[in-house]
């Protein structure tokens, strides 16, 4: 697979997951309750479904690629569009924020699977709970992490 048809499987996976009952809700009390990025949780379960293996340096990769996105280009236009949020007048502004964060995380999601794409790895053994694991470590530690994660998994379930 080439990085742009990585890049497009990945969004069409991410849109896919987030249609589904449950998911939005699931995915944002990761984001707001516990800082996680929600294009890396949902780098991790698209990786469990192309049945990639987890892997420490793959993740590793992952988590920092995310890390820089989220904290240079989509936590100031989140910041921006909740700002907005605050005032009827500024709706307009509003909705032109939530496309560019939207366009954001769409960009970051390939980023992700570009770097995915740069090598092959080993397939053969995918574990959606495994690559969460491996991006969230903090969720071996922190129980409501680890319950909100759960949430998602279970309205992820094909």
């Amino acid at each position: 697979m080439t990085s742009t048809e990585a890049g497009a499987d990945i969004w069409h996976y991410a849109l896919r997951l987030w249609k589904r009952p449950g998911v939005t809700s699931a995915a944002l009390v990761l984001q707001d309750r516990h800082g996680v990025s929600v294009c890396l949780a949902l780098a991790a379960l698209w990786l469990a479904e192309q049945d990639i293996t987890p892997d420490a340096t793959l993740a590793d990769m992952l988590v920092e690629t995310a890390g820089d996105w989220e904290q240079q280009r989509i936590a100031p236009l989140r910041g921006l569009r909740r700002q907005a949020s605050a005032r009827a007048d500024w709706a307009d502004w509003k909705r032109a924020l939530q496309d560019a964060e939207l366009e954001a995380e769409r960009l970051l999601l390939r980023e992700l699977a570009v770097l995915v794409a740069q090598r092959p790895w080993p397939r053969g053994q995918s574990d959606r709970h495994a690559w969460l694991l491996l991006v969230l470590p903090d969720m071996a530690q922190c129980e409501s992490l680890a319950q909100a994660v759960s949430a998602l998994l279970a309205v992820c379930e094909d």
